[in-house]
């Protein structure tokens, strides 16, 4: 009697440790698949800012065609001049503002925020610095002038 009664412990016991064993092995597949869906979604963000920020400079090249070539104009209360191409430029100091062609440029409604932010010269183009915007760990936006036409580009870094 003893027996089966010890039997029917160990029985319970082993039934909540395997009970565990699942649910800890569920909560880690879980976690494992959430990082893949957020790494994945970060990606996707980048894309389709690189998208809203093209479209936007394109939108603004045609509001330009439309409007007979002016060398200024203003959207949002963000004022700016336009290369000899027609694509939109924030010009301070002899350099891109990279801060105002975000804002100009990343959405209609409210500027999305970014980490930091990063210009330098590069040979891509003979008058204008190119900007780098860090969206999140590893994940940058690049805006930048090639034959006075604006160019977007959403890449990865490996992380340090």
């Amino acid at each position: 009697m003893l027996r089966a009664v010890s039997n029917l412990k160990h029985f319970g016991h082993m039934r909540w440790f395997l009970w565990g064993g699942v649910i800890f092995l569920m909560i880690w597949v879980l976690l494992v698949q959430w990082h893949k869906v957020n790494e994945q979604a970060e990606r996707t963000r980048v894309k389709l800012l690189a998208q809203t920020m093209s479209r936007s400079a394109a939108s603004l090249r045609q509001q330009w065609e439309l409007e007979n070539k002016p060398s200024h104009s203003q959207a949002n209360g963000i004022e700016y001049s336009f290369t000899h191409k027609g694509w939109p430029i924030i010009i301070r100091d002899q350099h891109i503002d990279c801060a105002k062609m975000w804002n100009l440029l990343s959405s209609r409604q409210a500027p999305v925020d970014y980490l930091s932010l990063v210009d330098k010269k590069e040979v891509r183009s003979v008058h204008y610095n190119s900007c780098y915007f860090q969206i999140t760990d590893g994940k940058w936006l690049a805006l930048f002038y090639e034959n006075e036409t604006i160019h977007t580009n959403g890449f990865l870094t490996l992380p340090e």
